[in-house]
């Protein structure tokens, strides 16, 4: 039975213009990986045209998934070369191949992230040193989310959480020096006694009752 690539996908936003001319050179020698690593690559496409299309599905959903790097794409290939099946993958395989295994650095993935996210926004923007930090990773991340999507759309932090989870997974691997968790600031001392404030209070008023009781 032949391997089916779907050719018809929900539709893109991505269009043409937005992906770089690199992104398209990535592409194009990664599918030449591809199809040597996949020997029955030809079953999976009835024509040159056909062929040429899907590579066009791909370079868009790829970069959607923002995995359209020299790191996360040589990560999918090894994984390819792994696959017992040699027959041509789906996209959305290719894309599993491709994502990080956040948890093996210590990283939340995607969904955790955005949990952390939305607990962090109810300490944001007046107490945010309150907010319990798990390491000084997590500051990092949840204070640059917070930066690059304040003023953004809940779809738009959706889209900038990979990318951010990219970059700080890189910054583990080369033992980047992230900055210490900010210590809550402690209330400040009150020098107020009341015990002492009442035993005042009360030696005014006898001293006043005093001077009235002579005048």
């Amino acid at each position: 039975m032949k391997n089916v690539i779907p050719m018809e996908p929900a539709k893109s936003a991505v269009t043409k213009s937005d992906i770089p001319s690199n992104a398209v050179r990535l592409i194009d020698r990664m599918f030449v990986r591809l199809k040597s690593i996949f020997p029955a690559w030809k079953q999976a496409f009835d024509s040159e045209i056909e062929y040429n299309e899907t590579k066009q599905v791909w370079l868009e959903e790829l970069f959607k998934a923002g995995v359209v790097n020299p790191q996360s794409l040589k990560r999918g290939l090894d994984l390819a070369a792994k696959s017992e099946s040699p027959f041509f993958p789906s996209v959305g395989q290719f894309i599993t191949w491709c994502s990080e295994d956040y948890h093996e650095l210590g990283l939340p993935n995607e969904a955790e992230l955005y949990q952390r996210y939305n607990t962090f926004l109810g300490y944001a923007r007046f107490n945010r040193d309150e907010f319990q930090y798990r390491s000084k990773v997590e500051f990092w991340l949840l204070k640059n989310l917070y930066e690059k999507c304040k003023k953004k759309s809940e779809e738009d932090t959706l889209k900038t959480i990979p990318k951010l989870l990219t970059e700080v997974a890189e910054k583990v691997r080369s033992n980047f020096p992230f900055e210490d968790i900010p210590k809550m600031i402690p209330a400040k001392p009150s020098f107020y006694d009341k015990a002492k404030a009442d035993k005042a209070r009360d030696s005014l008023m006898a001293m006043m009752k005093g001077k009235g009781a002579l005048q």
